[in-house]
């Protein structure tokens, strides 16, 4: 009786031994089925997975080929120049630094997922999607800050000391990104292809379209101010020219006044050319925020959000077109009477990296 007991004990305890391996070993096969399942590059997804990565790659790549050549030809030109550049050769390289990290912390981001067909594993999704949104800021106060400055310079005859380096300038950029980090460090987080926010959450995308709305709002009203100005410049140009002068000095002072005239209208120009590559790199950005939004996952969205690495590549072709393909000396900016009184700092056309005070031009 005592035998049959503990048979019977023995029995119990192997039943339950065996239900649960059986048990384990199901619930293993389930999860490696949902795993399979839920890859990126499924038989459902492939189509999508295939044309998302190759242009996300691709993208990366040439942004790298851009920022390169973008870094080379400004240390061309600052070897050319006395190791001195001009806020149109300061812009394009400044915006090829923002780009390049951009775009290299996107290929981490998309490479995990282009090979493994699943996004990174925290905590590495959290650091790349906070470092996504920290570059992201950075590129686009970076625009905010430059497309004021030139409206400021410009338009109302008022200058912006940068300090050496352009301290000043980067003391805003990245006061005014860090702070956004600071907003959304809690919604880091892994999507779909990539690390840039928590699944669900839309505070991130929220924040995001208003900045770059915000913006794209100024960058706009001082592009179009500027055209104005520049339009009234020319005017005032045709009457000085065609104005017969009294005296020798006031004929140099009129013609010193169409050099400094003509140099800011160049430079503005190729400033506001650099603002549409800018405007060009953000708004498929925003349509791929308002396709979220609305539950809009098709392939083309997705492509539109892969178009922020655009920047890079853009920005060597605006150069191109700006500089042409060798670098050049800077032309004379204006008499050269006139440069220690009032003309030794353009604002946007000469370099203020070496003054300490800042001398304003009486138009």
């Amino acid at each position: 009786m005592i035998y049959s007991k503990k048979s019977s004990n023995i029995i119990l305890i192997f039943s339950i031994f065996f239900f649960n391996v059986n048990a384990l070993n199901v619930l293993a096969q389930n999860t490696l089925n949902n795993t399979q399942n839920y890859r990126l590059n499924n038989p459902d997804n492939i189509y999508q997975f295939h044309i998302v990565m190759y242009v996300s790659v691709t993208m990366s790549i040439l942004g790298w080929c851009g920022c390169i050549y973008v870094f080379y030809r400004t240390y061309e030109q600052w070897k050319l120049n006395d190791k001195k550049l001009k806020m149109i050769h300061k812009l394009p390289f400044y915006t090829a630094c923002s780009d390049f990290l951009i775009d290299t912390n996107y290929f981490i981001n998309v490479i995990h997922t282009a090979i493994y067909a699943e996004v990174w594993g925290q905590p590495v999704c959290n650091i790349i999607s906070g470092f996504h949104w920290l570059f992201l800021m950075i590129n686009l106060s970076l625009y905010g800050v430059i497309a004021v400055t030139t409206y400021l310079r410009i338009c109302h005859e008022i200058y912006f000391y940068r300090g050496k380096y352009d301290y000043k300038l980067w003391l805003i950029v990245i006061t005014t990104a860090i702070t956004f980090e600071l907003i959304n460090m809690n919604n880091y987080g892994p999507r779909k292809y990539w690390c840039i926010g928590k699944p669900g959450q839309k505070v991130s995308f929220i924040l995001l379209f208003i900045l770059i709305t915000l913006i794209l709002i100024i960058i706009c009203y001082c592009y179009f101010m500027i055209l104005y100005t520049i339009k009234s410049q020319n005017s005032i140009r045709d009457i000085i020219t065609n104005r017969t002068s009294d005296s020798k000095t006031e004929e140099i002072e009129n013609m010193n006044k169409l050099k400094r005239a003509e140099f800011e209208r160049r430079a503005a120009w190729k400033i506001i050319s650099y603002i549409l590559l800018f405007i060009l790199q953000w708004l498929p950005v925003q349509i791929n925020i308002i396709t979220r939004w609305i539950s809009i996952r098709a392939t083309w969205s997705y492509v539109l959000g892969v178009l922020v690495t655009f920047g890079g590549f853009g920005n060597a072709i605006i150069y191109i077109c700006n500089e042409g393909w060798f670098p050049r000396e800077y032309e004379i900016e204006a008499d050269i009477s006139l440069k220690t009184q009032d003309t030794s700092n353009f604002g946007i056309i000469i370099d203020d990296n070496n003054n300490d005070t800042v001398l304003r031009q009486n138009v």
